[in-house]
């Protein structure tokens, strides 16, 4: 069997800690609550391997507007501008709030998205923000069974590797389906220390194919990039 490639996230500190990036193909689930830079962290890993090795990134929001995130990704000097060519954002917010009546399935609606966009640009990476809003607004009467054939029916896109973001994080109580459909799952999450500091974090919980840490390590943001170090000591 060989190796496969690897998708560097480029926060720096981590891809060594992960044998080198997270393995070509994989879905990766990016799971935290608000507030943890899901949607930020997700763009960063489009961003970087845009402007260092060309890849195309498609970056789906069923949340936020797409002017909303590009004063995001802007204010920290990741600007879309700057990767056009190389990153397509979708606001299917857009059309949340336009269609009426709603679409029966918005689930196949994403799909499609995904399939017409990848025909015409072919891209490599694909971030969907989130899998819980789809799910919310979506007629899933089987959760099981429709997430099972939304993991497979990324794997089944030839060199696709995906983020989903999810808006609850991981607890030791309560194990949910698509931690163990999914190839890589990643924690954030955030503490309040006081009335002024927060402090955020980053855990690789799950990589198959891959040798990792599995410690909690804290995550910062400087300028331009994330990095992660060892848990910060009071």
């Amino acid at each position: 069997m060989t190796e496969k490639e690897r998708i560097r996230t480029y926060i720096s500190g981590l891809d060594d800690k992960m044998s080198g990036g997270i393995p070509q193909g994989h879905v990766v689930l990016l799971s935290g609550n608000p507030g943890t830079y899901k949607s930020s962290l997700s763009y960063s890993i489009l961003y970087n391997n845009a402007i260092e090795n060309g890849i195309k990134g498609l970056y789906i929001s069923f949340q936020q507007s797409r002017e909303s995130l590009i004063d995001q990704f802007r204010s920290m000097n990741m600007d879309p501008e700057d990767v056009k060519e190389k990153i397509t954002i979708v606001d299917v917010s857009y059309l949340r709030e336009t269609l009426d009546p709603d679409p029966d399935d918005w689930i196949e609606m994403f799909k499609r998205y995904v399939e017409n966009i990848r025909a015409t640009t072919d891209y490599e990476l694909l971030v969907l923000d989130s899998l819980t809003t789809l799910e919310m607004i979506s007629k899933v009467e089987d959760r099981r069974e429709t997430l099972f054939h939304i993991f497979e029916w990324l794997r089944n896109f030839p060199g696709l590797t995906s983020f989903l973001l999810t808006e609850r994080a991981r607890t030791k109580e309560s194990l949910r389906e698509e931690e163990f459909l999914a190839d890589g799952t990643i924690i954030l999450s955030k503490e309040r220390l006081d009335k002024v500091e927060t402090r955020r974090y980053l855990a690789v919980d799950k990589m198959r194919s891959t040798a990792h840490e599995t410690s909690y390590f804290t995550l910062l943001f400087d300028e331009d990039h994330f990095q992660v170090t060892r848990v910060l000591s009071d």
